[in-house]
C-alpha cells in the first residue's frame, strides 16, 4: 500500500477572525515569501528525499491572508519542484478572502477545499463571532460557482454539542459534509476554557451523531465519523489524532520554522528546525520537543499495551495532552 506523507504550510499567521475557542495563531503581518517557498522545495528534495506521495495542506493563521500573487507563484513551484513525486493540494480557510481569481487557481491545480462552520448563523455567531457565517457561506457560494465543493470543519462545545441533531439538519439542508471536532483547551489562550467539551458530553456527541447520520448517510458526508469507523475496521488510526503522527504532519511557517505540526506554527518553543537548515529527520529528531514527543509514544505503548483500542486510539493527540495538562491516560479515555 502507497502511504501518503503530509506537509502543512502556514503562509501566514495572520486572521480576521477571532474565535472564542481558537488554538491557532491570528497574529502579524508577514506572509511567506517565493524564497521560501524555494527553500521548502529543496528541503523537501534535498534533506529527507522522500519519493511517497505528498499531501501539501495550506493552513493558518489564515492562508488566504498572502492573496492570489502568493498562490500563482507557490502552486506551480511546488508542484513542478517535487516533480516527479505526485503532490496533492488542499487548504482549510474561512474563506472571507476568496475571490474569482484563486477559485480558478485552486481548480486549476486541484487544491481540495476546506472551511469552519458550527451550524445555523445564531450557533455559529455566538462562537464565532458576529458576521463569521455570512461571510464564510459567502464564499461558500463562491467556491460552488467555479466548480470547487468545500467541506465544513465544525467545532462542537458544551454550548451546542446539545443541540447536534438541529447542526446536523443545517449541513443536510445545505448539502454540506462536515468534519466533527471538539473544542479543547488551548497553548496559546489558557484563559479560554470555557467551551471545552468534556469526554463525557463528546462521547455522548459522536454516539448521537453517529445514530442520525446512519439515518442520513445518502444525503451527507461525515468525515470524521467515517474514519472512525474505517479505523476500528483496519486495526490503525486513519487520522493524525489517533495515530503516531510525529514526523508525518510537519508545519512550516512563513519564517521557515519548522513544527510538529500547524498547531503548534509561531510558538517558538516547539520549533524543530528551519527549512533554510535543510535539516534532516534525523537532525529534527534531536530536538528536545521531537524527544518529547517520542517518549510520550513508547509511554503509551508500555501503559495502553493491555487495551482492545490502542492500536486505533495510539493515546490521542499530543498537543492536546499538552494543553490539557495532562499526559495518561488520554483525555477521552475513560479509564
Amino acid at each position: 500500500m502507497i502511504v501518503s506523507h503530509h506537509l502543512l504550510l502556514v503562509p501566514s499567521l495572520a486572521c480576521p477572525a477571532s474565535c472564542t475557542y481558537c488554538f491557532g495563531p491570528h497574529v502579524g503581518e508577514s506572509s511567506m515569501s517565493e524564497q521560501m517557498v524555494a527553500a521548502i522545495v529543496r528541503w523537501q528534495n534535498d534533506a529527507l528525499g522522500d519519493k511517497e506521495p505528498l499531501e501539501i495542506t495550506f493552513h493558518g493563521g489564515e492562508p488566504l491572508v498572502p492573496g492570489a500573487s502568493f498562490y500563482s507563484m507557490a502552486l506551480p513551484m511546488l508542484r513542478d519542484g517535487l516533480s516527479p513525486r505526485k503532490v496533492k493540494f488542499a487548504m482549510q480557510s474561512n474563506l472571507w478572502l476568496l475571490t474569482d481569481e484563486l477559485c480558478e487557481l485552486f481548480r486549476e491545480h486541484s487544491v481540495s477545499i476546506g472551511t469552519s462552520l458550527d451550524g445555523p448563523e445564531a450557533i455559529n455567531d455566538a462562537q464565532r463571532g458576529k458576521g463569521y457565517f455570512a461571510r464564510t457561506m459567502a464564499g461558500i457560494t463562491r467556491a460552488r460557482a467555479h466548480g470547487l465543493n468545500p467541506g465544513c470543519v465544525c467545532t462542537f462545545t458544551e454550548q451546542t454539542a446539545p443541540r447536534a441533531n438541529e447542526i446536523f439538519d443545517f449541513f443536510v439542508s445545505q448539502g454540506l459534509g462536515l468534519s466533527v471536532h471538539a473544542a479543547m483547551p488551548s497553548l496559546r489562550y489558557p484563559q479560554n476554557r470555557e467551551r471545552t467539551l468534556s469526554a463525557q458530553t463528546h462521547g455522548d456527541l459522536l454516539i448521537g451523531l453517529l445514530e442520525h447520520y446512519l439515518a442520513n448517510v445518502d444525503k451527507i458526508r461525515v468525515s470524521t465519523l467515517d474514519s472512525m469507523c474505517r479505523s476500528v475496521s483496519a486495526g490503525h488510526g486513519g487520522i493524525c489524532t489517533f495515530g503516531d503522527c510525529l514526523g508525518d504532519y510537519l508545519a512550516v511557517g512563513p519564517d521557515g520554522a519548522i513544527y510538529p505540526c500547524q498547531r503548534f506554527a509561531g510558538m517558538s518553543e516547539y520549533r524543530i528546525g528551519n527549512v533554510h537548515d535543510c535539516p534532516t529527520r534525523e537532525e529534527m529528531a534531536r530536538a528536545p520537543i521531537w524527544q518529547m514527543f517520542q517518549a510520550r509514544q513508547e509511554n503509551i505503548a508500555n501503559e495502553c499495551g493491555d487495551c482492545a483500542h490502542l492500536k486505533y486510539c495510539r493515546g490521542g493527540c499530543p498537543y492536546n495532552v499538552l494543553a490539557d495538562g495532562r499526559d495518561l491516560p488520554p483525555r477521552f479515555c475513560p479509564n
